[in-house]
């Protein structure tokens, strides 16, 4: 009777094994397949807004209410530290308007100006 009792836990021990191995290489294939997809969602969303981003200056360049030289500010920010240069970051990144950008970069030109 023992023996069977015995064998049956060692049974039952190798499904629980088996089991724990699943769960974790199932659980380690998720969590990696959710971290590609976000990362795949937020560079379609950031491509999206900087499309966007360029339609829009497009179009206040068009109807005059942008300098050229403004749109070209904005849509060719690098990483700096400037002013201009975050806020020109920031609207090709979708998170503040093209206008309101330039109205930023209008504000800041006239203050450097008035301290020349």
């Amino acid at each position: 009777m023992l023996d069977t009792v015995l064998a049956d836990n060692s049974l039952t021990d190798a499904i629980a094994r088996e089991i724990k191995l699943f769960a974790v290489l199932g659980g380690s294939f998720t969590f990696a397949s959710i971290l590609v997809i976000c990362g795949m969602l937020k560079s379609v969303l950031g491509t999206r807004a900087r499309e966007k981003t360029k339609r829009e200056m497009a179009a206040y360049v068009a109807e005059g209410s942008v300098d050229p030289e403004h749109a070209i500010k904005i849509l060719t920010a690098g990483n700096g530290t400037d002013a201009c240069e975050i806020i020109a970051k920031r609207a090709a990144d979708g998170w503040i308007s093209a206008k309101k950008a330039d109205q930023l970069i209008q504000a800041l030109d006239k203050q450097h100006a008035a301290k020349a």
